[in-house]
């Protein structure tokens, strides 16, 4: 897990790992150089948790950066993710881990997700499809997981070197691309997570968001094609994503 500035939530997201009921994990956190009261929250909790692990980035690196700083530093064979204002329900490690366990050909595993406001309210779910056949179909056409649901193992990500620190957005989807061909997926049809979707306080930060991700997207996908050399594929899709990008972003201007 990486937090920046996450006071609001960071608490309420331990609180849902701790308790899990498989309860043989360590967790590792970067404080991604925040500023408000997060840091203190983190050290309290280590504090009552031996398993809780905090390290710190003196400035602000990113997603991608603190998540390689991460799970360099972790200990286990099997690396679960969650962001730092989602929520897991106490059975996700268990049925994933009983997963990966019973099927050692999966590298990594997602799960369905429940989306709920900032306030906490259920919005609806989201499934991504079950079988890699599929997931790989779609590689180009939409992400195949929901990043704060995944378990992965540790080779999956040793054999590419973890996320590209020098991305800000699409981290995660440059690394299925750069996988799925190597690497076996699934995802779990049954929603262990809640992600939060942020409100309409949070509206004017997302427009400016929207084409920044879409663009890291399309370069992402653009990257991915010329490496397959599915060039037509993936300029489609990369415009597409640009496309989808702006339409959102004037969405959201409109509502601001």
């Amino acid at each position: 897990m990486a937090v920046y500035n996450g006071e609001a939530t960071v608490y309420e997201a331990l609180a849902s790992l701790i308790r899990q009921t498989y309860q043989d994990w360590d967790l590792i956190i970067v404080d991604d150089g925040s500023t408000d009261r997060t840091l203190a929250i983190l050290e309290s909790v280590a504090v009552s948790d031996s398993r809780v692990r905090i390290l710190r980035n003196a400035t602000n690196c990113g997603l991608s950066a603190s998540l390689n700083m991460a799970w360099r530093h972790a200990r286990g064979d099997l690396l679960a993710r969650m962001d730092a204002d989602d929520f897991s329900y106490p059975d996700r490690f268990d049925r994933q881990v009983e997963f990966m366990t019973t099927h050692p050909e999966v590298a990594v595993l997602g799960t369905g997700i429940e989306m709920m406001d900032t306030e906490g309210l259920l919005l609806g779910h989201a499934l991504r499809p079950e079988w890699h056949e599929e997931l790989q179909r779609r590689m180009y056409k939409e992400n195949p997981f929901a990043h704060p649901s995944v378990i992965m193992r540790r080779g999956f990500l040793e054999a590419l070197g973890g996320y590209d620190g020098r991305l800000k957005w699409a981290e995660d989807a440059d690394l299925w691309l750069r996988g799925y061909r190597q690497f076996r997926y699934h995802n779990l049809q049954q929603s262990l997570i809640r992600y939060r979707v942020p409100d309409k306080i949070a509206l004017r930060w997302c427009t400016r968001r929207t084409l920044r991700t879409s663009a890291y997207s399309a370069f992402v996908l653009l990257r991915a094609s010329l490496r397959e050399r599915l060039l037509l594929t993936g300029t489609l899709h990369a415009f597409r994503h640009l496309g989808a990008g702006l339409l959102a972003f004037l969405g959201l201007r409109s509502q601001v």
